[in-house]
């Protein structure tokens, strides 16, 4: 469990500090001073000055923060000021955060294929592109015959038997219907996990839907030419980014009818569950887990609620289109209510995890 936590904050860091680094050197880019880049969250420990930029080491390793001077000002005469630079340059550096998050994906990606990533060799997107295709458990239920006799998510399934029955499992419809057809009866199941091969035994239900109580899906390793990976972790991070969005439109839409989204969204419990589920099936899993969740934050982020950086942005295309940047009172109250109602929500969706976990 400890290990878990260790790498839950790691993976966490790691995308905040990155999004946060976004905006620190778009920032220097620009000319704008950046009064301190801090990692994780106060109070603070320690710290050193370097230039004009105060680098904190604190307390909560949760991500990171910037201090940009000026970000919340309306107008300065101060050229090293965020508020003195034009709407462009300030887009910019709102937007950056966004930037490094999706190029961190695409790196993470393009690694993550390199050394094999797993992917649904069932997906006609890698058809013809994929080697060591093996039938492999990607949900098990509670309290199921398949829980009860150890299996656990990546484990692969190389075998079933039954009386005198056994099947070879070559494909996801092998497990169905053999477990179908010897419902309610014992069963061994030859597994490999993490190349260490074992056969466990189970007693199937007596329900016809889903005996075993797993769900499996043909999953194999990206196998491509090494010039090649560039291109794949880019075809991975858009598609990705797409279906990300879809995602979120679809809740969005849930929102809008009435319909409850518990089950569709997740907070720091939800995500821990998803972090420490993905760790015994291998570093590549775990590389890409952490690109999916650095595009979630990318789009997350773009989202036009003030106290985000796509609220912050929408407050610059009013600007834009009045010639004048909004008060620093409205501006102000505005972002501090959508903080507020984030952090509302978070603790809601943290709720909503726990009591789905109990």
């Amino acid at each position: 469990m400890m290990s878990d936590i260790v790498i839950f904050i790691v993976v966490l860091a790691v995308l905040v500090l990155a999004h946060e680094f976004g905006h620190f050197i778009a920032a220097r880019r620009k000319g704008v001073r950046v009064e301190e880049f801090g990692f994780g969250f106060p109070p603070r420990l320690f710290g050193f000055q370097k230039g004009e930029t105060f680098y904190s080491f604190n307390l909560l390793p949760l991500g990171g923060f910037v201090k940009i001077s000026g970000e919340n000002d309306v107008d300065s005469s101060d050229p090293r000021n965020f508020a003195s630079h034009g709407v462009r340059t300030r887009a910019s550096i709102l937007s950056a955060g966004v930037f490094f998050n999706i190029i961190l994906a695409f790196i993470i990606f393009s690694s993550a294929v390199s050394i094999g990533m797993p992917v649904d060799a069932g997906d006609p997107l890698w058809s013809g592109r994929v080697r060591d295709k093996a039938v492999t458990v990607v949900e098990i239920l509670p309290e199921s015959a398949a829980e009860t006799a150890g299996l656990i998510i990546g484990d692969k399934i190389l075998s079933l038997e039954a009386d005198a029955a056994r099947v070879v499992t070559t494909g996801v419809s092998d497990v169905h219907e053999f477990t179908v057809n010897h419902a309610g009866r014992p069963i061994k199941i030859e597994i490999d996990r993490n190349g260490q091969k074992n056969i466990l035994s189970a007693v199937l239900s007596e329900n016809k839907i889903a005996p075993l109580g797993v769900a499996t899906a043909e999953i194999g390793k990206i196998d491509v030419p090494w010039y090649k990976i560039p291109w794949v972790g880019l075809e991975l991070t858009f598609l990705t980014a797409w279906r990300t969005l879809g995602g979120f439109f679809h809740i969005f839409q849930m929102l809008f009818s009435g319909q409850s989204v518990a089950g569709f969204i997740s907070g720091p419990v939800g995500i821990f569950s998803i972090v420490s589920g993905s760790i015994d099936m291998g570093l590549a899993v775990i590389m890409s887990l952490v690109a999916v969740l650095s595009i979630n934050l990318a789009i997350i982020n773009l989202i036009p609620i003030p106290g985000l950086d796509g609220g912050h942005l929408l407050f610059l295309a009013v600007e834009a289109a009045r010639g004048r940047p909004v008060g620093r009172k409205i501006s102000g109250l505005a972002h501090a209510a959508g903080f507020a109602i984030l952090i509302m929500l978070m603790l809601v969706v943290t709720y909503l995890d726990i009591k789905l976990r109990l």
